[in-house]
């Protein structure tokens, strides 16, 4: 389980997470939410960036760690002369301690290649025109435009995506470079453009189309390379089979390709063709390393705020459709939410409550609950709340969120309510 450490950094002030399969960090505004989600997805995206080009070098240059992270993520301000990040997983190690950074493999060759999705709370950004035209810093908004940029053009009128059950249809039309929506209201049906839609389904569709993309579409469709990234594949694929098949075959390093090497890959495919079990074995591994690097395995999101302007039953109906397309049981994806809403939480616990509770539930009653596309297992799930620049798990032994958390937040909403409520119908 990959873990992170953030210190004084923003309003975080020191908090440790294990980064489990399905986080939600929940909080109020300008606690730190944000602040997590985007060094969390900038760590991995840095394990990404090193595995594929199987390098650290670049990330040794003075600097570069942090002010990438600032200009990417927009946190310039944020830092101060003692913040800390840590980050640790089964391929790399980060640490950023008092303005020094070090990086350090764990296991240069055990990374298996993710798309990292970083969905920001300015998503509905998409419904502004002629956005391809529009000059933007290199930053995470540029970068989910871009994303958008690819996903929409797989949604065209024929091919169009359904938005939960909101009776609402998304498609691109190419020609024209617009976004729209055919709504019915199970008499009528209408098209209109997204930029007049409502500013919930100018949230949801953004978000939807793209883990729609993101889950479904680059896993079944081969991705077209540059001329630049080909060429980087090249050079990657040759170090490997230097490292993973002619060295281990010889027993020394190599410093150079010479005739000697060039004659070890020739003995090597001759012996294949024996099925010599060395020659088997150092090949394999080599097709194994090759393919978790240069094919996706898995989808990483990490969500701005999903409920933006929703309404909680469709707060409640986004929860179960996020939760049952990380489940994809033929990849381990991971979602990271942040969030202020309540709903969300509920949501989370029926959907926990579900798969704690599933052998029990006669099948005509199972078949009667929304959420049980959703159910999922509590220990695959971390709930956080930040208070005060700290943060603490809100879980019970059994992983759903205790009556106590709801308790308490209902009653600071409602604190002025009740005591008002002491002199309501009094006539005196």
């Amino acid at each position: 389980m990959n873990k992170i450490i953030i210190r004084n950094i923003g309003p975080i002030e020191d908090i440790t997470i294990d980064l489990n399969k399905i986080n939600v960090i929940m909080g109020p505004q300008s606690s730190g939410k944000s602040t997590i989600a985007k060094i969390i997805s900038y760590c991995t995206w840095v394990e990404k960036d090193v595995a594929v080009n199987q390098s650290l070098n670049a990330y040794k240059a003075e600097g570069y760690f942090k002010d990438k992270l600032e200009i990417f993520h927009k946190l310039k301000g944020y830092f101060k002369d003692n913040s800390e990040i840590i980050y640790h997983s089964d391929v790399i190690k980060i640490n950023y301690s008092n303005q020094v950074f070090n990086i350090d493999w764990t296991d240069k060759y055990a990374y298996k290649r993710s798309k990292i999705a970083y969905i920001p709370a300015e998503r509905n950004i998409v419904i502004m025109p002629e956005m391809e035209k529009v000059e933007m810093p290199n930053n995470n908004i540029r970068s989910f435009l871009f994303d958008w940029f690819d996903a929409r053009k797989v949604y065209s009128k024929e091919n169009s995506i359904s938005i939960l059950q909101l009776g609402v249809d998304y498609y691109f039309n190419e020609e024209a470079k617009e976004n729209h929506i055919e709504v019915s209201d199970g008499v009528n049906k209408y098209d209109i453009l997204l930029s007049n839609a409502s500013s919930g389904l100018q949230s949801i569709i953004p978000m939807t189309v793209m883990i729609e993309y993101l889950t479904n579409w680059v896993y079944n469709n081969e991705q077209n390379l540059s001329f630049e990234e080909k060429e980087k594949k090249k050079k990657i694929v040759n170090t490997l089979s230097i490292e993973r098949v002619i060295e281990p075959f010889i027993g020394k390093k190599v410093t150079e390709i010479n005739e000697e090497i060039v004659n070890k890959y020739e003995e090597i495919t001759e012996l294949l063709k024996s099925q010599d079990k060395k020659a088997v074995t150092l090949i394999s591994d080599y097709l194994e390393k090759t393919n978790n690097l240069f094919n996706i395995h898995n989808t990483q999101f990490i969500i701005e705020e999903p409920e933006q302007n929703l309404f909680p039953e469709a707060q409640r109906d986004l929860v179960y459709y996020l939760l049952e397309k990380s489940k994809d049981k033929a990849r381990d994806h991971r979602l990271t939410l942040t969030t202020h809403s309540p709903y969300i939480l509920y949501a989370l616990n029926n959907s926990m409550m579900g798969f704690l509770v599933k052998d029990k539930i006669p099948e005509i009653e199972q078949a009667g609950l929304k959420c049980k596309p959703a159910w999922i297992d509590p220990k695959l799930v971390s709930i956080w709340e930040i208070e005060d620049g700290k943060i603490n798990n809100i879980q019970n032994e059994d992983g759903l969120i205790g009556d106590n958390y709801f308790d308490t937040s209902m009653r600071k909403v409602m604190d002025d309510f009740y005591t008002m409520l002491n002199y309501y119908g009094d006539e005196k």
